[in-house]
């Protein structure tokens, strides 16, 4: 009999020690990386939990930072073949990511049915799906509605023209005597948003209706459209609507926000970013959909706001691809996240958080109030563009508008120096 028992014993033992070996060999180790505030930190971490509970096998070592030094910090890990399973990037890295063959085809691998159709290609390059859109994202002007009342000045209501925008940087600082700008100069830091509002003027102001400021293989741009939008800031400059380019250098999302110091009155990001801006200030700051084009033309692109890629040098991209899924399209997910990336990107996903009634913040109505406005507009197709462009946005454009608001280069000649770098 107790020879009997310690066999029973030994046999329960050795299962029991084959299940563990199992379980651990089956034990899915992700690693995702991203960039933002403390708001979206929190969030995300919040979603990993549950979707570490949901799924026992999986577990999610999260990497996350501020934004700055995290494009540089991504692409020297690629290039170590030690990127994350899954990382954050923007349709703009596509090209450079693709020639370092960081990214894999998670086509048929995702449900993107939810999603809209046109931020499905903007995720796409050369017909292969290297990620998801993880939010309906727009362009806007952020205001800071409690500085305009300390100074007496009427706010902006959507919509408004390019001109009433500038008369009213004009007006913050005619009415301040001098101490804060209507807004920063955004063509003058290399992170700030200069590039991108060039592709809204170029729709807007300069009536492009083909791909601007370029297509997946090339520029389609002048010297002339350059030069326009050169001699805008140029003349907001002339008129101190704008802060001087030493100063707008220095603006970034962190404390050295001239919004969020009050130097400026308003600025210009993503409804993604609200959210980290107000988290900084107890103003009263409003997102406002971008200034229309004589005829009431927008320049608003049905850009990505944030892309979930899986790196080529991930062990599981099966089980990457069904985190991404869950994450864009379950309603759990979506309770979570709530705006911390931006709009939600699939309607299920909206809906749920929708359902969450009160538990919505104030931030979150005002993003998703904005977004409601801007996705009555008529939306542009945005493009990845060539390979290498990021280089004018990031470090040609700023330099020369630094130059010209220095004075050592006219807009003339700043469109003739971009146009030598493009060609």
């Amino acid at each position: 009999m107790l020879k009997r028992r310690i066999g029973f014993l030994i046999i329960s033992l050795l299962i029991l020690s084959l299940s563990i070996t199992v379980f651990a060999q089956d034990k899915v180790q992700l690693r995702v990386s991203w960039w933002g505030s403390e708001t979206r930190h929190q969030a995300t971490l919040d979603a990993i939990a549950l979707y570490e509970e949901l799924n026992p096998h999986v577990e999610i070592i999260p990497e996350y930072s501020g934004f700055e030094g995290f494009r540089n910090k991504l692409f020297s890990q690629v290039m170590a073949g030690n990127a994350p399973d899954i990382f954050t990037t923007v349709m703009e890295w596509y090209p450079d990511l693709r020639d370092a063959d960081a990214m894999v085809d998670i086509t048929g691998m995702v449900d993107v049915s939810g999603h809209n159709p046109m931020y499905v290609e903007a995720s796409s390059l050369d017909g292969k799906m290297y990620g998801v859109n993880l939010s309906v994202n727009g362009m806007v002007l952020i205001q800071n509605n409690t500085l305009l009342e300390k100074l007496g000045i009427e706010p902006l209501e959507a919509p408004f023209t390019w001109e009433e925008m500038v008369t009213k940087f004009q007006e913050v600082y005619e009415k301040s005597n001098g101490t804060v700008y209507g807004a920063p100069d955004f063509t003058a830091n290399p992170e700030g948003m200069g590039f991108d509002i060039f592709k809204y003027y170029g729709y807007s102001v300069l009536g492009y209706e083909d791909a601007f400021p370029f297509d997946n293989e090339g520029f389609t741009i002048n010297q002339e459209d350059i030069q326009s939008f050169l001699q805008f800031f140029a003349d907001l400059r002339e008129s101190n609507a704008i802060a001087p380019v030493g100063v707008s250098s220095m603006n970034d999302f962190s404390a050295n926000s001239l919004l969020i110091q009050n130097m400026v009155a308003y600025e210009i990001n993503y409804a993604g970013t609200f959210g980290r801006y107000q988290d900084q200030t107890t103003d009263d700051l409003q997102p406002l959909p971008m200034p229309v084009g004589p005829n009431g033309e927008s320049g608003d692109l049905a850009r990505p706001g944030l892309i979930f890629s899986v790196s080529k040098n991930s062990k599981h991209v099966e089980e990457a691809a069904k985190f991404i899924d869950w994450f864009t399209n379950s309603p759990e997910a979506a309770k979570i996240l709530k705006t911390s990336r931006g709009i939600l990107p699939t309607e299920v996903q909206r809906a749920a958080m929708l359902e969450a009634g009160s538990e919505i913040s104030e931030v979150d109505k005002k993003v998703m109030q904005v977004m409601d406005e801007i996705l009555k507009r008529e939306f542009k197709l945005a493009y990845v563009g060539p390979a290498g462009h990021s280089e004018i946005s990031s470090i040609i454009l700023p330099e020369i508008s630094q130059m010209i608001g220095f004075g050592l280069m006219t807009p003339e000649e700043g469109a003739e120096e971009i146009m030598r770098e493009i060609k």
